[in-house]
């Protein structure tokens, strides 16, 4: 018989035994992860899915240790000033993460390193990373997600030492749609849905003091869940400068509901994967609503809109209109290697992504009421 009591239990001494620490933070993620993990109790899992759920659950617990004692052990983190961070959001598969990673070549900007987001510490030298266990967990992480799922290369590859975003710091609060997008947990996503992040918002701010502790350089962040919460974003960061990307949501939902059928094969024996289209396409049309009605009790200057069509006709046109707006400057020998990362990673690098509307539950009236055009 399944024991939750005995299950959360044992998540945290298995979190405590791979890090020697005791120090979870605040009781307030207690009651969200006791909701997921009830759900490990379920029947339907793969071979390896149940595994994978716990696994799941005990590098959020890891990295809740490895940031608290981190905070502890370097308190001037609370006085470090993250000044005009820029955040690049947007309904999922509308060229967020291409942009981010374009961005990122320039060295003016620093951003969440894949592994440090797992592992939340003041930034190390980059040639000290291969010496750090969090960062040699994450690689070895990413090649076992790679092998379970070889299309998730071609749909959205992750690097170890590549800027990744927000959403896996913003994870370590039990408070994220990452739990829901990837397991089935209707309970936790209905409280999910209630729940103002702005205490989540607020400890990203001071992870990012922490990471970049020893680090004056610009802030580059990422993550489409941003768009949904532009009040609490703004709370953390006020003077954030906003970039929203758009695409034709006939053409990005079904290709996120592709990149998250991808984990629920490897998760569940038998996932209905038709029910993920209609889930998507609701959260994502709340969310678009809520970023438009936020924008107009901020100023329109700290936002610019990218159309993805724009954006893959000509990229550094919109590098160019990004660094316009936002006063910042473009060296040239940047520009250049940019220009050399998008001959080294053209669009399908990995291979085709292919889906359809259908393998998803959707149909284009659906979505077009709940997004619009994007």
């Amino acid at each position: 018989m399944f024991d939750l009591d005995r299950t959360i239990a044992e998540l945290h001494e298995e979190a405590a035994r791979r890090t020697g620490l005791r120090n979870f933070g605040p009781e307030t993620y207690r009651e969200p992860l006791a909701m997921l993990a009830r759900h490990l109790g379920d029947e339907g899992y793969s071979e390896i899915g149940r595994d994978v759920f716990r696994e799941d659950l005990i590098l959020v617990l890891v990295g809740r240790l490895i940031r608290e004692d981190a905070w502890a052990r370097n308190p001037a983190y609370s006085q470090r000033t993250i000044d005009r961070p820029l955040v690049i959001c947007g309904v999922p598969r509308t060229g967020t993460t291409a942009l981010h990673k374009l961005l990122s070549v320039d060295p003016q900007f620093q951003g969440l390193d894949n592994w440090i987001t797992s592992w939340p510490v003041p930034r190390p030298p980059r040639a000290e990373w291969p010496q750090v266990q969090g960062f040699r967990d994450a690689q070895a992480r990413l090649e076992r997600l790679f092998e379970q799922i070889p299309e998730l290369r071609i749909s959205h590859e992750m690097v170890a030492d590549e800027v990744d975003e927000c959403l896996q710091v913003l994870r370590l609060d039990f408070v994220s749609y990452f739990f829901p997008a990837t397991y089935d947990v209707p309970d936790y996503f209905s409280w999910f849905q209630e729940q103002d992040e702005t205490f989540a918002y607020r400890r990203l701010a001071d992870t990012l003091r922490l990471v970049g502790l020893r680090d004056d350089r610009k802030w580059l962040l990422k993550n489409p869940g941003h768009l949904g919460q532009i009040d609490a974003l703004l709370t953390a960061f006020p003077d954030a400068r906003v970039i929203v990307t758009h695409r034709d949501p006939v053409k990005a939902l079904p290709s996120l509901c592709s990149v998250l059928a991808g984990g629920r094969k490897l998760v569940f024996a038998d996932p209905d994967l038709r029910q993920m289209g209609p889930r998507e396409v609701d959260y994502w049309g709340r969310a678009k609503q809520a970023a438009d009605d936020a924008r107009t009790r901020f100023d329109a200057s700290q936002f610019l809109d990218v159309d993805h069509r724009d954006f893959h006709r000509d990229p550094m046109g919109i590098v160019r209109q990004i660094y316009d707006q936002f006063e910042l400057e473009l060296d040239q020998a940047v520009a250049t290697a940019m220009e050399q990362w998008l001959a080294a990673n053209p669009a399908g690098k990995h291979g085709e992504h292919r889906y359809t509307l259908s393998d998803y539950g959707l149909d284009e009236a659906r979505i077009r009421d709940a997004l619009g055009k994007g």
